[in-house]
């Protein structure tokens, strides 16, 4: 295990520099780009349906149908995707480009709701205007694919030296100079891979415990033996909405969630209402989700530098500063304000003040959680801002930030086994799965 973190930094310098070659690729000579784009796809699908026909002489049982039907498929996908690389070019450029302007259209609402809520929000609505524009201009204009190869080709360049910076941070972890380098160049995964990746590690645990029950009992893994400063869960449980997940955050015994508890200020089915931050013990937060909400937990756990460790704490300082106390009903009724036992009560909100005695507050006017949006100031954001102090600030190229973009860097700088990740602990409660 050594011997494989002392060489997979050189492994990682190379493929920044591969990533870095297509980059410029994409950016100089688009035509020659999508010619090796094309060969290699076709090229690889073909393979493919070549393997697939080729199990068939190998397979004892009668069905075949399934191999051949795919065998055939992929062979004809290489085919046409090789003879007609147009058809597949305009396709994907139309693709791409609806899906920024569904991006910008996201981010349109968020700097509306800034505005509303009286925060800055002008940066946020000159990034929306360039994501429709762009998208409009690259869906239904773009006949050259120039402009996405632009777009792209200046994506690959800044992800190959998110890969570069990492690997030079770990050859050279005593220099702050690389660490530097490492903590404000940070490019996430493309929104709509990093959305489903909670979702994939749902799948992923529900298949060990069916495959092998016990491998889950032991949960926690740690490459240090250090102090956890900070946790940072990823929730996630079974449906599409759930299964995208949740982001909070631990400092000593307490964690910080922020989301749509206001369940009486939803719109839109709470994609949109009034921001809600609550404060509850950890122990009482986990059981909670694992006991009630049916959720699995992965946890990271962090040890920070004293500097760090103070950033985080002065960013969380100021956020509780702007807060107000807010009462869920169950409190209410628990006060006499409201008729009933807390008991009767089963919003999320009473459900955490009942089993967890968890706390609630609401934003200040100017403050840009006061309103909670799904797409725009959410419960990763929240964290973000926190979390950003420790050197774990994702730069928000797409505007939007998902729970799978967390989980996708944590589990990366976790396994590369020389960051402040220093644990990771998957919250699983096997006795009361559904």
């Amino acid at each position: 295990m050594v011997g494989f973190k002392n060489t997979a930094p050189v492994v990682w310098l190379l493929v920044a520099v591969a990533v870095f070659i297509s980059g410029m690729i994409l950016l100089l000579d688009v035509k020659l780009a999508w010619e090796i784009t094309v060969a290699m796809v076709s090229g690889t699908i073909f393979f493919v349906g070549i393997m697939y026909l080729m199990s068939l002489f190998l397979k004892q049982d009668q069905s075949k149908f399934k191999e051949l039907g795919i065998g055939l498929l992929c062979l004809f996908g290489g085919v046409s995707m090789y003879l007609f690389p147009h058809f597949i070019r305009v396709t994907f450029a139309f693709v791409v480009g609806m899906l920024g302007i569904i991006m910008g259209a996201f981010v349109l609402l968020s700097s509306l709701k800034l505005r509303k809520d009286g925060a800055a929000w002008i940066g946020t609505l000159l990034i929306a205007l360039v994501y429709i524009g762009m998208g409009i201009d690259m869906a239904f204009f773009a006949t050259t694919g120039r402009l996405f190869g632009l777009i792209f080709g200046i994506y690959l360049i800044l992800f190959s030296l998110n890969i570069f910076s990492d690997a030079l941070a770990s050859l050279m972890k005593h220099n702050d100079g690389a660490q530097k380098m490492k903590k404000h160049i940070r490019i996430s995964l493309p929104v709509v891979i990093a959305a489903f990746l909670p979702i994939r590690l749902l799948n992923k645990v529900n298949k060990l415990v069916e495959e092998e029950p016990d491998a889950l009992l032991i949960l926690s893994e740690k490459n240090k033996q250090q102090e956890i400063d900070m946790e940072i869960f990823i929730h996630t449980r079974a449906g599409l909405i759930p299964g995208i997940g949740h982001v909070d955050v631990s400092m000593g015994d307490l964690v910080y969630s922020y989301g749509n508890y206001d369940t009486a200020t939803w719109k839109m089915g709470g994609f949109f209402a009034d921001g809600v931050m609550v404060e509850m013990d950890k122990a009482a937060h986990v059981k909670q989700a694992l006991d009630v909400e049916k959720k699995i937990l992965m946890g990271y756990g962090l040890s920070l530098p004293p500097e760090q460790k103070k950033g985080a704490q002065d960013k969380l300082g100021e956020i509780i500063a702007n807060l107000i106390p807010w009462e869920p009903l169950a409190e209410q009724a628990e006060k006499g304000e409201v008729g009933g036992n807390p008991e009767d009560y089963n919003d999320v909100s009473s459900q955490l003040y009942n089993d967890a005695k968890a706390r609630f507050y609401k934003f200040k006017f100017g403050d840009p959680f006061k309103t909670y949006y799904a797409m725009g100031t959410n419960c990763v954001k929240l964290v973000d801002t926190i979390v950003g102090k420790t050197g774990i600030d994702l730069m928000k190229v797409n505007g939007i930030i998902t729970p799978g973009a967390y989980l996708d860097y944590l589990d990366r700088l976790y396994e590369r086994g020389d960051s402040i990740v220093v644990s990771r602990t998957l919250y699983q409660d096997i006795e009361n799965r559904a």
